[in-house]
């Protein structure tokens, strides 16, 4: 029956708008198991979700259990951060893991990571907070898709879960600065002309008269 609260869980979040704003009052107090993403704003792709929910599984690896959360919005006067931490609590609650919960907010595009205290050595906080906001917001911010910046997050903690270094946030790529040409575009060819002309007509305005005057002055 271990099959059955994920599918309550999903069940009731199907019939929730994804626009409705939301609490961790809302969610059951048991934490989905078979289904770790729970994409109540519908941002995934149903491949998407398979592939997210694969890297969630693994992990379980290490002892922790993990769930991405999507929702439209959070209800006022709350943030990403305070549903993400009352919804690990919630869970914590009925199955005391070492558990994270990740948790995006599409209308602002905030980001928050929550993990239990038995992962504080593991995954510090200073890591959770990069995590979110550098390597998932930030990365949504610049246009990379849900599924994209998602993977990115889980991978960099799936890292440091196994014992390697942070890897960090991606990397951004510097602008190639622009390679100036001894070519003249057309643009610059016209201009050029055009002064050529301008520079003969001011020449033939001031030599023709004095011309008329030499002529009839003898």
């Amino acid at each position: 029956m271990g099959w059955f609260p994920g599918l309550l869980l999903l069940g009731l979040l199907v019939l929730a708008p994804p626009s409705i704003a939301m609490t961790a009052a809302d969610f059951p107090t048991t934490p989905p198991v078979q289904e770790r993403v729970v994409d109540q704003a519908e941002v995934f792709s149903r491949a998407a979700v398979g592939e997210l929910n694969r890297s969630l599984s693994e992990l379980t690896s290490y002892g922790v259990e993990a769930n991405l959360i999507t929702l439209g919005r959070v209800d006022y006067g709350s943030t990403a951060t305070t549903v993400a931490t009352d919804l690990l609590e919630r869970w914590q609650q009925q199955d005391p893991q070492a558990r994270l919960v990740a948790l995006v907010e599409t209308r602002t595009g905030q980001v928050a990571l929550a993990a239990s205290p038995a992962l504080a050595q593991r995954l510090p906080s200073s890591l959770l907070q990069s995590t979110a906001e550098d390597t998932m917001a930030g990365q949504l911010r610049r246009g990379e898709g849900y599924r994209l910046t998602m993977l990115q997050g889980i991978r960099r903690l799936d890292t440091v879960l196994a014992g390697e270094a942070d890897p960090g946030p991606p990397v951004l790529e510097a602008a190639t600065p622009a390679v100036r040409s001894n070519v003249p575009s057309h643009a610059e060819t016209a201009a050029s002309n055009a002064l050529i002309w301008v520079a003969v007509l001011l020449g033939l305005g001031t030599v023709i008269p004095m011309l008329t005057w030499w002529v009839f002055s003898r």
